[in-house]
C-alpha cells in the first residue's frame, strides 16, 4: 500500500535528518562539488607552477569520500602542515604479458587533504607536456554541466570550450601514456589503459583501474574519454560538432 504524500515526506525528512546526524551524505557532497564546477572561477583555480594543480577554494570533500572513491586507500601521506597532508597514489600500468615499451609510464597522483577536507589535486607531472592550466581549467568547468543518466549510472560532460589545438591528438596521448594495454574496435578504435594501485589490499589483491580513449579517425584528435569508477561511468566528449549539439 503506498503512503499518503504527508508520510512520504515524513519519511525523507527523516532520512535526511539521519543522513546529516551521520556527517553528511556521499552523495550529497559530490553532487555539491558537480554544482561548484557549474561557477568555475568561483570555487577553483588552476596552477601549472609545481606541477599541475586543482585547488578548491570551498573544500566540501571528506578524507572518507577520497578512500571510499580509491576503494582501497593506503596512500603515501606527507605532512605538510599541522593540519595539512598529501595523499599520493600510485598507479602501476598494466600490460597484457611482459612489458613491452621503455620508460616507466607509472602515474602518481596527490590530493592534499586541509583539516580532513580535499582541498587540491595534483596531477602526474607528465600531463604538463600537452595540458596547460586554461585547459584544465575548461575541462573540470565543463563537468559541471554534466548530464547524468541515472539509470546508465553514466556521467557525461560536453567539454565545449576547447579550441581543436588544445584537444590531444593520438601521438601525444601515446607519448603521456604509452602504449595501451588493449584496443577495442569500437566508434573507431578505442584504446584501453588499465592501471592498479601500488599496494594490494589485505586480501592480497590489487585494485585495477581502467581508462578508455577513443579518436577521430580524421583528424587524429581525442574525441571521448571514458573512466569507469566505482559503479558509475564518467565520460568526456571532446569533439567541438559533439559539444556544441
Amino acid at each position: 500500500m503506498e503512503k499518503p504524500p504527508s508520510q512520504r515526506r515524513i519519511l525523507i525528512s527523516f532520512l535526511l535528518v539521519l543522513c546529516l546526524g551521520v556527517g553528511g551524505c556521499r552523495l550529497f557532497r559530490f553532487l555539491e562539488v558537480k554544482g561548484q564546477l557549474g561557477d568555475f572561477s568561483e570555487n577553483f583555480s588552476v596552477s601549472d607552477h609545481d606541477g599541475l594543480r586543482l585547488s578548491f577554494k570551498n573544500p566540501v570533500l571528506l578524507a572518507e569520500d577520497i578512500k571510499w572513491l580509491m576503494v582501497y586507500s593506503p596512500p603515501v601521506k606527507t605532512p605538510i602542515a599541522v593540519d595539512t597532508e598529501l595523499w599520493t597514489y600510485h598507479f602501476v600500468k598494466k600490460y597484457p604479458g611482459r612489458m613491452s615499451e621503455s620508460g616507466n609510464f607509472d602515474l602518481a597522483m596527490g590530493m592534499k587533504l586541509c583539516r580532513g577536507k580535499l582541498c587540491e589535486i595534483v596531477f602526474p607531472e607528465r600531463f604538463t607536456k600537452y595540458i596547460n592550466k586554461e585547459v584544465l581549467g575548461k575541462v573540470m568547468g565543463s563537468v559541471g554541466g554534466a548530464e547524468v543518466e541515472k539509470l546508465a549510472k553514466t556521467s557525461t560532460a560536453a567539454v565545449k570550450s576547447l579550441e581543436p589545438k588544445e584537444i590531444p591528438n593520438f601521438s601525444e596521448v601515446i607519448e603521456i601514456l604509452g602504449h595501451p594495454y588493449a584496443k577495442l574496435n569500437e566508434d573507431g578504435g578505442v584504446l584501453v589503459y588499465k592501471y592498479r594501485l601500488r599496494e594490494k589490499t589485505p586480501e592480497g589483491k590489487y585494485i585495477v583501474f581502467k581508462l578508455l580513449l577513443s579518436f577521430n579517425e580524421k583528424t587524429d584528435k581525442l574525441k571521448k574519454l571514458v573512466l569507469p569508477l566505482r559503479s558509475v561511468r564518467l565520460a568526456m566528449n571532446f569533439e567541438p560538432d559533439v559539444a556544441r549539439k
